[in-house]
C-alpha cells in the first residue's frame, strides 16, 4: 500500500476517534453528580456529614484567577533527515494573597479526578505532544493530538491557605490550549 494512502487512511482513523471520543463525553458530562447516592446519619458503617465536612477544609473567595495558557514547541534534529518533538502546555496563574502552595485537579471528559497534586510554584507544565518522523513532515499531527487533549483533559487550580482553608477552583483550562499567543507569552515572562 502506498504511504501516502496509509498516512490518509490513518488520519481518518484518528479523526473518527476523535469524534467518537467526543460524543462520549457529552454523554459522560451529563450531570454526573446527581448518581452518587445521599446517606443519612446514624447508618451502620457510615459516617454523619457532619463528621466529613468537619475534615473538609474551608472554601474562601475568590478564586485563583488571571490563568495563562501557553505552547512551546522543542525539535531535536536526528540521523537519516528525522526530528523528535514535543510540545509542552504551560499553566500559569497570579499569586493569591496568602497561599502557601497550590493544588492541581485534573478535570477528565468522564469527570474530576479525586487525587489532587499540590506544589509551591505558580506555573504547572506538561508534555501534551510529541512524534518522532522525517523533518519534511514537520510537527506531524501535533494540531490532532492537541485537540484530543483539549476534548478529554483539563486542569483547575486553587490555593492552599493556613487554618485548613482552600480558595474557591478556578475555572477549568484545556490541556493544549491557549489564552495568549506565544510572542506574548513570552513578552510577559510565562515561558521563562
Amino acid at each position: 500500500m502506498n504511504l501516502k494512502i496509509l498516512s490518509l487512511v490513518q488520519l481518518q482513523c484518528l479523526r473518527l476517534f476523535v469524534l467518537l471520543t467526543l460524543i462520549l463525553a457529552l454523554i459522560l458530562s451529563f450531570d454526573s453528580g446527581s448518581s452518587i447516592a445521599a446517606h443519612k446519619d446514624g447508618q451502620p458503617g457510615m459516617n454523619s456529614v457532619n463528621d466529613i465536612a468537619s475534615n473538609q477544609p474551608q472554601v474562601v473567595q475568590p478564586p485563583v484567577t488571571g490563568l495563562v495558557s501557553t505552547l512551546s514547541d522543542e525539535v531535536q534534529e536526528l540521523p537519516n533527515e528525522s526530528i523528535r518533538w514535543s510540545t509542552y502546555w504551560q499553566l500559569c496563574w497570579e499569586p493569591y494573597p496568602e497561599a502557601r502552595e497550590y493544588e492541581l485537579q485534573k478535570v477528565l471528559s468522564e469527570g474530576k479526578s479525586p487525587k489532587l497534586q499540590r506544589q509551591s510554584d505558580r506555573c504547572f507544565r506538561l508534555q501534551a505532544a510529541s512524534n518522532e518522523n522525517e523533518k519534511s513532515q514537520g510537527l506531524l499531527n501535533r494540531d490532532l493530538i492537541l485537540l484530543m487533549h483539549k476534548i478529554q483533559l483539563g486542569y483547575r487550580v486553587r490555593a492552599v491557605l493556613d487554618d485548613n482553608r482552600v480558595s474557591e477552583w478556578s475555572q477549568v483550562m484545556a490541556v493544549g490550549a491557549t489564552t495568549v499567543s506565544e510572542s506574548n507569552a513570552t513578552a510577559i515572562g510565562v515561558n521563562q
